[in-house]
């Protein structure tokens, strides 16, 4: 994992908190630095509301214990690595992704831990954007402890910890919107089918084991009609990553097609939410009698009010909304300024002409499939997944 470079005279392209260049830093102190970003992504799925994580914490150059937050309600990744020591920390540096909190929570405050513990030296990455956590570097100034952070701007940080930073954002807003990514899947040339909508698998499986880690990390997995009535998903979060509370499936479902027998629909553990318009809620509802929650939303342009439908989620306690289409789902969302984060799982084929396209949008072509049109920002680095590359693109505030 590496964080990206600012010089130090470049501006924040969205206006938001800058920190220190990444420049200023050693090679050694960066590269610890990464370690402990790397290792906070491992809460991914098991920590939300908190934010992931990581920490690592050396003496001489040399790394003597490393961890990260990984369950909600658990020890945080500054307290788990200084237990590791017992002791053994006098004079040594720590190195966070996330400025050390200052309160009392689930768990003691970590900046306290830090100084019984001895640490002569803080290096942490992000601003911690929660007004009753932050400013922990500088209680820890006044402890005597050299701290230094924090790096980067505060873009790149919320890219890192998204739905943490979303919601501290709109814990303002008396109506907050849930945060809303969209999943996509897609050829080198931007298509999700080949002519006709014939369904294809386009990635390999450690892509799609990828999707049920994201998956994971969110409250709830939405998709259009066209997506449930030809797939008929589970959506379920399945594999390594097993999170507290399963995510909700939603069903938009605007005609009142869905039947009691959907997979995602009657799981005990998430109870699934089907929207539709308000004169087809009573006999949806007495259709799948209990098998999920049936909520009525006013149709908007070309089908559901989509601003409503999220409103509506967020009023049942859902701060977050992975999207997993179809195409004309995720044209919509995009089109009204819904849509936070992008997931581009682009696989190494051509499907070519009158294949289905991904979604209007002035991506380039070829076979990067770069995030170069205006708005959206490629804060993070692709990934491969086997054969398949992962594109997030964040957009721009």
């Amino acid at each position: 994992m590496t964080l990206r470079t600012r010089s130090a005279q470049a501006p924040s392209r969205t206006g938001s908190v800058q920190g220190i260049p990444l420049d200023s830093l050693s090679p050694l102190d960066r590269r610890l630095l990464e370690r402990a970003v790397a290792l906070g992504r491992r809460g991914w799925g098991r920590v939300h509301p908190n934010p992931m994580v990581g920490a690592v914490v050396a003496r001489d150059g040399s790394v003597i214990a490393e961890a990260h937050h990984g369950e909600l309600g658990g020890p945080h990744a500054e307290g788990r690595a200084l237990a590791e020591l017992a002791g053994e920390a006098v004079g040594a540096t720590l190195y966070t992704s996330l400025e050390p909190c200052r309160h009392w929570g689930r768990t003691p405050p970590c900046t306290e831990a830090i100084v019984g513990g001895g640490v002569a030296r803080v290096v942490y990455w992000a601003a911690d954007p929660n007004p009753e956590a932050g400013g922990g570097g500088e209680w820890l100034r006044g402890r005597g402890v050299r701290v230094e952070g924090p790096f980067g701007e505060e873009g790149e940080w919320a890219a890192e910890n998204p739905l943490f930073h979303h919601r501290i954002a709109a814990a303002a807003d008396l109506r907050p919107r849930p945060y809303l990514a969209l999943k996509l899947a897609m050829s080198a040339d931007r298509k999700i089918a080949p002519s006709g909508g014939r369904r294809v698998w386009l990635t390999g499986p450690e892509a799609r084991a990828e999707v049920h880690r994201l998956r994971a990390g969110f409250g709830a997995i939405m998709v259009g009609t066209g997506t449930w009535q030809a797939d008929n998903p589970a959506l379920t979060a399945r594999g390594a990553v097993a999170p507290p509370r399963p995510p909700i499936p939603v069903l938009l479902d605007r005609r009142a097609e869905a039947k009691p027998e959907l997979r995602a629909l009657g799981n005990r553990l998430r109870r699934a939410i089907v929207v539709t318009k308000p004169s087809a809620r009573g006999p949806l509802r007495q259709r799948l009698r209990g098998r999920a929650e049936v909520v009525a939303v006013p149709n908007g342009p070309g089908g559901l009010d989509l601003f409503r439908v999220l409103g509506s989620l967020g009023e049942r306690g859902v701060e977050s909304v992975l999207c997993e289409g179809g195409g004309v789902l995720g044209a919509s969302l995009l089109a009204q300024g819904l849509v936070d984060r992008l997931y581009l799982f682009v696989a190494p084929m051509v499907i070519g002409p009158g294949g289905v396209e991904a979604f209007p949008s002035p991506i380039s072509a070829g076979g990067d499939v770069v995030g170069s049109f205006a708005g959206w920002r490629q804060r993070l680095e692709p990934v491969g997944f086997g054969n398949d590359t992962l594109i997030v693109l964040d957009r721009e505030v």
